[in-house]
């Protein structure tokens, strides 16, 4: 804990211009947010790879092995980089930038850059793939459940550009997945006995998630259509499908 405490010091921070939940954005503000977020991407994926080697002795590379490098690093630390609050349970900042990612919550830009270098990545293996927002308008009851539910990372960037349209992966909520995770299971003795206790298998899938995430955007490229549902029962009828599952899920 104390290395990481002072390799934090002075991490820069992410700065869009609008710090509130994206999902309460306009499309237009989400937007900005958007272009910002692609402005500064590249050198946050430098900046935190360059961090890892030099305060930690990781090299995080853009393939299988930088990412399984990555996730070593991150059963060590990530959990670590979430502030709790008073009942134990994380804060929503990594989310709504409030309190803002400086001080003691300035573990959230390590966690946010660590998802760029997720995305990338996969980007870097899949150069059909793209950044992009959420395309509200193929799933319209499915992005109206999202932006009325909090920390489900609606209006964050996302990855897309299968032949599937609808087929997104979400690297910068995977690893705040991971991070929450890892802060159950492995950073405190009580978190550690029930981790321990899993099955073998079940252990090593909540360590290597991070891992599996990216060779499953790569074995899913570039049809992202892994029950073949698309590809049986054509765009429009799979569309429709796919957006009033969220009618089953919203009750």
């Amino acid at each position: 804990m104390r290395r990481l405490r002072r390799a934090l010091e002075a991490y820069p921070l992410y700065d869009p211009p609008h710090k509130v939940e994206e999902r309460l954005l306009s499309e237009e503000l989400a937007v900005e947010n958007f272009h910002y977020f692609m402005g500064v991407r590249l050198d946050r994926v430098a900046y935190v790879r360059d961090w890892l080697r030099q305060k930690f002795g990781y090299k995080v590379t853009l393939d299988e092995k930088g990412i399984r490098a990555l996730s070593v690093w991150g059963n060590k630390y990530a959990g670590l980089l979430l502030k709790l609050r008073a009942d134990g349970y994380p804060t929503s900042s990594y989310f709504t930038y409030d309190p803002p990612w400086t001080d003691e919550n300035v573990g959230h830009n390590v966690l946010f850059d660590l998802g760029i270098t997720l995305g990338e990545a996969i980007l870097a293996n899949c150069p059909k793939l793209r950044w992009q927002l959420e395309p509200s308008h193929l799933l319209p009851q499915t992005s109206r459940m999202l932006k009325r539910t909090s920390g489900m990372s609606f209006q964050r960037p996302q990855i897309g550009g299968y032949t599937n349209p609808v087929y997104r992966i979400t690297p910068l909520h995977q690893v705040y997945m991971f991070a929450f995770d890892m802060l159950t299971n492995t950073t405190s003795v009580e978190g550690i006995k029930s981790f321990l206790q899993q099955p073998r298998f079940q252990r090593r899938l909540c360590l290597e998630q991070s891992v599996n995430f990216y060779l499953g955007a790569l074995k899913e490229y570039p049809e992202g259509d892994p029950a073949g549902l698309l590809r049986e029962m054509g765009t429009e009828a799979y569309l429709k499908l796919s957006d009033d599952e969220v009618n089953y899920y919203d009750g």
